[in-house]
């Protein structure tokens, strides 16, 4: 029988007391873990820290301990709250050195874009003695690679352009070569799910998962939809992850609504592309969140779309009094709106919001109308009002993927 491979394990520290402060998101951390994972390595933690040297110094040794390689980001400019290099070389037990050839590349830079060097970026040019340094051609923070106790430590800049480009051109061929990786790659399909809350989901696909599996199933919530994350390693790694993802639409369905990069709105352009019809929308509470997600896809799909935030608004548009009960003031709004704008389907999105136990409540009702569909949707709910919109958007859009579904068409 033959032996799967042992992935190396990885911990992916970003430095900087901004991002723990929240000025500015941690996007190279995401960046990072799906770029390593494409190669084989698995990211097992992802820690951010201050730009405090002892908690810096902790959080490396321990990462150390637990993973096979360290990949560190940010801490590497020219200012003396840049302790990425002391840190690193305090933990190697080494001093840090001067590099001509860096300094030499860091006022080149400087000259290209016409500026003259301060003088504390020459600290930049020092590395940990007995590191690889990685040259950067994008910016002054060279990288560098240093051994300790035989886990490398991998340390690149936090500009996330200065990041990505060094880790394509140099990051990701180092560390294949480092490990073996060239036949250990992992695949991962990730499939859409609306609908269908986090506990079913579970319920449905619970046997599914568990640590250790390979293929392996897990599964990541988030506002509105629910992601299920399929991934497999190893040499027959595209029929097993094929093989699941089929077990898992099987039970799943229609809940699917799109696989990997797609979005929901996709799936909705293309089924009313290929009958060529086109869409009006009409919201109240969700303040234009439903149109905003459609209005890319171009005018043959969404012929328009209104905001009218409360009643004394809708009856002026209207001309009328609507209908007292909430499903059938969506579905006069939807009618309108069909007819006003020229489109072939109209959507209404309705719904009131109040105090409640636990915070904002909600009513909510969404209406279709037009090309031989008549379909509506009701549901409550309770959390923050950015939230309850943001969910009332996603609703109102499934509630049109699943309409058209079902629907022969014309």
């Amino acid at each position: 029988m033959t032996r799967e491979p042992v992935l190396p394990s990885c911990e992916i520290l970003t430095i900087g007391t901004e991002l723990l402060l929240g000025r500015i998101p941690d996007t190279n951390s995401a960046f990072l873990a799906r770029r390593l994972a494409r190669i084989g390595v698995r990211v097992r933690f992802r820690t951010a820290v201050g730009d405090r040297a002892l908690d810096m110094e902790e959080t490396l040794e321990r990462a150390l301990e637990r993973c096979d390689l360290v990949l560190v980001t940010g801490g590497l400019g020219p200012t003396r709250d840049d302790l990425t290099r002391e840190t690193v070389a305090n933990l190697a037990g080494v001093e840090l050195v001067f590099r001509e050839d860096l300094m030499a590349q860091i006022e080149a830079l400087f000259r290209k874009i016409g500026y003259r060097m301060p003088e504390n970026n020459r600290r930049q040019a020092y590395v940990p003695e007995g590191s690889l340094a990685v040259p950067n051609p994008v910016g002054t923070a060279p990288g560098f690679v240093t051994e300790i106790r035989g886990t490398p430590v991998v340390c690149l800049p936090g500009v996330p352009r200065e990041l990505a480009h060094l880790m394509e051109t140099w990051g990701i061929p180092w560390i294949r070569e480092r490990f073996g990786l060239e036949d250990s790659r992992i695949l991962t399909r990730v499939l859409h799910v609306v609908g269908m809350g986090e506990s079913k989901v579970d319920a449905l696909l619970g046997d599914l998962m568990g640590e250790g599996r390979n293929p392996e199933v897990a599964l990541l919530a988030s506002e509105g939809e629910i992601q299920v994350q399929v991934t497999a390693h190893g040499p027959d790694r595209e029929d097993a992850v094929a093989a699941l993802e089929r077990e898992v639409r099987r039970r799943l369905g229609r809940k699917i609504y799109a696989a990997d990069d797609e979005t929901l709105e996709g799936a909705i352009r293309d089924l009313m592309q290929g009958r060529g019809l086109s869409l009006a929308v009409v919201e109240t509470f969700t303040a234009g969140r439903l149109a905003l997600r459609l209005h890319d896809l171009g005018d043959d799909v969404l012929r328009g779309s209104l905001v009218l935030p409360d009643r004394e608004s809708v009856v002026r548009w209207l001309g009328t009094e609507p209908p007292p009960d909430m499903e059938g003031s969506a579905r006069r709004l939807a009618l309108a709106m069909r007819d006003r704008s020229g489109a072939g389907l109209g959507l209404a999105v309705v719904g009131s919001t109040g105090g409640g136990d636990g915070g904002d409540a909600m009513q909510g009702v969404v209406v279709l109308e037009g090309s031989g569909m008549s379909r509506s949707f009701a549901w409550e709910a309770g959390g923050p009002p950015g939230m309850l919109r943001r969910r009332g958007a996603v609703i109102g859009l499934n509630t049109l993927r699943i309409a058209l579904l079902e629907s022969n068409g014309p």
